[in-house]
């Protein structure tokens, strides 16, 4: 190896020499055995040497930034998941109040709110008019014909004797329009202390005023550990179930994490099966959580009174700890809404409308947004459906029996029937309950001058389709909020 000191290399005339990394060593001087002066050997290099110039190679790179956060300490993973669940636990109890007064009308049977199923009223008589009775009125005066005197030419022989007026053994002033018509009387159905009297199908805000006025802040806030629980593992239970079918389908995984943008940039060869992989880890998480779901409606459903109330306690104390077969149905419809409708949503607009976040962050948050609305509106009737199927499930001798210890699941509300899904739901629209609807037909041509009639309010049994979606409002308004937030503050993600 030929150096600067040496000149060009004729053998390797065009070679310039590195100007980093380790430089080429220089051989001593060959000491010259007719020269009488002494030359002192070089020292051998120490890998000290070597060490110091591998480190000052890349000395202008900082790499510590970057794998801080691919390894991070125990105490950090510890203070990350803390702040994780206490943020987790914090957004439970804002929305628990919501969250109770929504299931409970969705359970409720909802009252005849119109004049269906009420009993007719006897007609009134009009004033100035006398009841009718037998006979006719020459029978309540016979002396204003005849003359007592006077001799019967067509009747019998037999003497005359005046028969005393109807009216006379009467008291004076008195009619039959002052003695009321004897009426059975009706005796109110007496309602049960604990039960709420809602005077509004639909609106969330009495349902919380009933219950913080019958039970307190206990009665707004209950099954928050129950629902908080649920949250938790089903969010870990997903997560793992869903690495799990990835490594056994080959699929790609979608990360701890449920961002829905990874679902393109990590499985863009086969994204529809990672989709698929998605669906099936909810599906199974919903199914092995059904028990504690079942425990968290019981606890809304029922007053504080009713023992007991801790979610373990409740749980070990269940019949069975496997899916009822009437739940089945509601409960796999119900998980497979929010991947299917969320989770497709970057894969259609980046397959079909070209649209991703770093191009179009507007337009992709927009459509997010509509996709979580088409989600909320899709599940709330399905998970209606489920709510009474629950409640049907824990009116059963068998769960009353190892829940309460009694025959019968005393509930604040007097819970809707469930027929299965589409049964159900016919059930609510067609058929329980009543609604208001203006009568439709021509208006007569009237006089300007005229006073304008009062519209004629007609009830139609059933609840219509507004029975399925109880509570969308409190539900839109919170995704309206988490979506302000991310637009605004680049976060916000969540679900609520």
């Amino acid at each position: 190896m030929s150096s600067p000191r040496d000149g060009v290399n004729p053998l390797r005339p065009y070679y310039i020499p590195p100007t980093i990394g380790e430089q080429p060593e220089t051989l001593p001087p060959r000491p010259n055995p007719f020269s009488h002066t002494n030359v002192t050997p070089t020292p051998p290099s120490t890998p000290n040497k070597y060490t110091s110039r591998a480190r000052n190679i890349f000395s202008d790179i900082d790499y510590k930034d970057h794998l801080e956060d691919l390894s991070p300490s125990a105490i950090q993973s510890i203070k990350q998941f803390v702040d994780e669940l206490l943020w987790k636990y914090t957004s439970v109890v804002m929305a628990q109040p919501f969250e109770v007064a929504k299931t409970i009308l969705q359970v409720r049977n909802q009252d005849d709110l119109g004049s269906l199923n009420v009993p007719e009223k006897p007609p009134k008589p009009s004033p100035g008019l006398l009841p009718a009775k037998q006979g006719t009125i020459f029978d309540e005066y016979p002396e204003s014909d005849s003359d007592p005197e006077e001799s019967a030419y067509f009747g019998s022989n037999a003497p005359y004797t005046p028969s005393p007026s109807p009216w006379s053994n009467e008291p004076r002033g008195s009619s039959p329009l002052d003695s009321p018509t004897p009426r059975s009387p009706v005796k109110p159905v007496p309602i049960p202390p604990h039960h709420l009297a809602l005077r509004r199908p639909d609106s969330i805000f009495d349902v919380i005023s009933q219950l913080w006025a019958k039970e307190s802040i206990w009665g707004v806030w209950k099954g928050t550990n129950s629902t908080f629980l649920y949250t938790v593992l089903q969010s870990l239970l997903e997560n793992w179930s869903r690495s799990l079918l990835s490594a056994l389908l080959n699929v790609p995984d979608l990360g701890l994490k449920d961002d829905v943008d990874r679902l393109v940039d990590i499985a863009s060869p086969y994204p529809w099966a990672s989709l698929c992989v998605a669906a099936a880890a909810a599906v199974t998480t919903g199914l092995i959580l059904a028990p504690l779901d079942l425990i968290r409606t019981r606890l809304i459903v029922t007053s504080t009174a009713r023992g007991p109330r801790r979610t373990l306690a409740t749980l070990r104390s269940l019949p069975s700890w496997i899916c009822p077969s009437s739940l089945l149905a509601p409960t796999i419809l119900n998980s497979l809404v929010h991947p299917l409708l969320t989770l497709s949503t970057p894969l259609v607009l980046r397959s079909q409308f070209l649209v991703d976040r770093e191009q179009f962050p507007m337009a992709f948050s927009v459509a997010k947004f509509c996709a979580s609305c088409v989600s909320l509106f899709v599940k709330l009737p399905l998970e209606t459906v489920l709510r009474r199927g629950q409640v049907a499930v824990l009116s059963d001798p068998t769960y009353t029996q190892a829940l309460d210890k009694t025959n019968k699941l005393d509930t604040i509300v007097h819970p809707g029937p469930y027929n299965g899904v589409f049964g159900t739901m016919y059930t609510i629209i067609a058929e329980e309950g009543s609604r208001a609807i203006a009568a439709v037909g021509k208006m007569p041509s009237q006089p300007k001058k005229r006073k304008p009639s009062i519209a004629k309010v007609v009830y139609r049994k059933g609840q219509g389709f507004d029975g399925l979606w109880r509570g969308w409002k409190v539900s839109w308004w919170g995704l309206v909020g988490l979506w302000t937030a991310s637009v605004a503050g680049g976060g916000g993600e969540g679900e609520f």
